[in-house]
């Protein structure tokens, strides 16, 4: 029978597409000198020399570097004697411990991560306890009273997850190996380290160093359990990419992605040349066939076996190790030592020039790290997973934490710059007294449509249920805002509390959803959408609406005529946090004049420094030697007639944030 060889490669030809499309479009944007993923501006390796001096993403390449070696380092070597120790047992026993070692290669990584989460913040809650015993009848060490997620958990969990890997790759070699050779060494007077060094390890070599390259390989690309449990002080690389694709997948990340490609890339070919040139001399040998070597490797070989060249390779080994240790000294002596403020905001929510520019006026180093919505920041402060000492949650989140007595009070002495923010932005109702925040940025919600798929005048939420647009509405991926639009459309306040309009509300977004009227639910997602003109309807923020309308000159904003919510970000610090006085220097500088301007520059929300919000429109022509645009500016600070009709979030009871959950995930969108 004739094969069908065009078919066969074609199919392959699918496959391989498939799996590396989205790779070469990811390189291909690498080079793009806008700031899209989804619009070419052309060609422009800026994204390649802003990566190199992106302080956030060299750093978290140095942590991630550090702790995938430090836990392959220790992973290998008690994985190697966990091997033999497992194969030392009878059948009767070993059989069962290798079950056991499997068991947390199969197992999900967030069950694995959440465990370990649990397990380190129940050992630091009854560690205050033992330390003050310890200190009370000792006072040669003094015990540190308070543990935190950090470098040290972050190590303990990338080693518990990279042991059951080096097992499962050194235990088939053990298995292959003659368990007379080493009885057999012993019996020749070798002690047991000697056979080992001198029979076992030889044999088991391969398995050794295929599991250190799996463990390094693991401990480089998680994100999943390090997000559990590195905490707020350090963060890996791969957790710093998730954060930079919180507001949109930014170049930068494709020229990290890309770079990374191209490092696995040439290490796969240098292997594969190895392993090329080893098969060739293997058969060589195999065919009796004279092997010639290069006489200078030759020689170099032969020198190493002599009792001078095994001292050279000793001394290099040594020298090595204690380079490897100091530098881990240092680089962690250097990050706990230096004062810290550790951050938590919203993605692309700051001019990073300003983290730098607080650093080198203050010498605290500032760990910012980023969330993608309140509630997974409330979940990561109920878990006890963060530890941040700043935080800049929505108002009706600042309500709840307050509620729950989760911020501390702010000591407004040290913030000299709170007198500096309207009294329009004091007193509100999420901090009524003004005991425990700042405010950062302030906004609107309203409807971002593409002119150029829409052709009505749009002013009502009603074009979010319509069937006319159906396929093309990207629904609010948050039930707060996705219910509280409704409620808004049908009439009622956004905070309202009766079950019944909370109802009608869910009732109008489902029958939509049943009736295909959205594409989907989203965040931040949604930049790349309507960026790159993929749906004709979204609902967000009028300062990110301004970041696309950059790339994509189609869009429009509208405040809907039944009113929205206008809202307030603010800078509030935890209960407790670690580094309190170091906060207060971080939310003064932030509440400066000139910062709120070159954030307001950089983000596109609206100051509530009454100074930077008057003097933007100069500053910008400034800076760009022409006008802002009254519109933009406008959009970016609504007017007075925008926000009378807009209402603010308050915290709901808990009943109806109970029913909001329920509501939501019954929606299952």
């Amino acid at each position: 029978m004739r094969k069908n060889r065009f078919g066969s490669r074609f199919l392959i030809g699918l496959c391989f597409l498939f799996l590396y499309l989205p790779i070469f479009l990811l390189i291909f944007f690498s080079f793009n000198a806008g700031d899209s993923s989804a619009v070419w501006r052309g060609f422009s390796l800026q994204w390649y020399a802003e990566l190199f001096h992106n302080r956030l993403v060299l750093e978290s390449l140095a942590t991630t570097l550090l702790v995938s070696l430090l836990a392959t380092a220790i992973s290998t070597v008690a994985g190697t004697f966990a091997a033999i120790g497992i194969y030392a047992l009878t059948k009767k026993w070993r059989d069962p411990v290798l079950v056991v070692n499997d068991l947390p290669m199969m197992n999900a990584d967030i069950v694995t991560g959440v465990s370990l989460l649990l397990l380190f913040v129940a050992f630091f809650h009854g560690w205050g306890s033992v330390a003050n015993w310890l200190n009370s009848w000792q006072s040669l060490i003094r015990f540190p009273t308070r543990l935190t997620l950090g470098l040290g958990t972050l190590l303990i969990a990338h080693v518990s997850f990279n042991i059951p890997y080096v097992i499962l790759n050194v235990s088939p070699r053990l298995r292959q190996m003659d368990a007379n050779l080493v009885e057999a060494a012993q019996d020749l007077g070798c002690t047991w380290m000697q056979a080992f060094f001198k029979v076992i390890l030889p044999e088991i070599k391969p398995g050794i160093v295929s599991g250190a390259l799996i463990a390094f390989t693991m401990s480089v690309d998680d994100f999943v359990i390090s997000y559990f449990t590195a905490g707020s002080s350090i963060q890996t690389l791969s957790m710093a990419i998730y954060g930079m694709t919180k507001k949109r997948v930014t170049p930068v990340v494709n020229a990290v992605s890309t770079l990374m490609f191209l490092a696995v890339l040439i290490v796969l070919v240098v292997n594969n040349i190895r392993e090329a040139r080893q098969a060739k001399l293997a058969a060589k040998r195999a065919s009796f066939e004279p092997v010639r070597e290069n006489p200078r490797v030759e020689r170099f070989r032969e020198w190493m076996s002599t009792p001078r060249g095994r001292l050279v390779r000793r001394v290099t080994a040594i020298v090595l190790c204690a380079a490897f240790l100091g530098t881990v000294t240092f680089l962690t002596a250097f990050t706990t030592s230096r004062p810290v403020v550790n951050v938590c905001s919203w993605g692309e929510y700051i001019d990073e020039d300003l983290i730098s520019e607080f650093e080198a006026q203050t010498g605290i180093r500032v760990n910012y790290q980023t969330t993608d919505s309140n509630e997974t920041l409330y979940s990561l402060l109920k878990s006890g997973g963060a530890d941040y000492d700043v935080v800049v949650p929505s108002d009706y989140m600042i309500s709840q934490l307050i509620e729950e007595g989760m911020l501390e009070e702010l000591d407004y002495s040290q913030i000299p710059n709170f007198e500096k923010i309207g009294d329009r932005f004091k007193n509100l109702p999420y901090d009524p007294e003004n005991r425990y925040t700042v405010p950062y940025t302030w906004g609107t919600v309203g409807i971002i449509y593409n002119s150029a798929l829409v052709e009505d005048e749009i002013d009502s939420w009603s074009a979010l249920y319509d069937d006319k647009y159906a396929g093309q509405v990207l629904l609010i991926g948050n039930s707060r805002d996705a219910f509280g639009i409704a409620l808004k459309y049908l009439g009622y306040s956004m905070n309202t509390t009766d079950e019944a309009e909370i109802t009608e509300a869910y009732e109008l977004v489902r029958d939509a959803y049943e009736r295909g009227v959205f594409q989907g639910k989203v965040m931040d997602e949604v930049f790349q959408t309507m960026e790159g003109g993929n749906a004709a309807f979204a609902t967000y923020y009028a300062g990110d609406y301004l970041s696309m309308l950059e790339n994509n000159e189609d869009l429009r904003f509208v405040v809907p005529k039944e009113g929205s919510n206008w809202f307030v970000d603010a800078m509030c610090v935890l209960k407790d946090a670690p580094n309190y006085d170091n906060a207060m220097k971080w939310i003064n500088f932030i509440a400066s004049t000139d910062s709120n301007l070159r954030n307001m520059d950089y983000i596109w929300y609206a100051s509530p420094n009454e100074e930077a919000l008057e003097l933007y429109p100069e500053w910008y022509e400034e800076q760009y030697g022409e006008e802002l645009d009254p519109e933009i500016y406008s959009i970016m600070a609504a007017p007075d007639e925008v926000l009378d009709k807009c209402e603010m979030y308050v915290c709901l009871p808990k009943a109806t944030r109970s029913l909001y959950n329920d509501l939501w995930i019954k929606l299952g969108i």
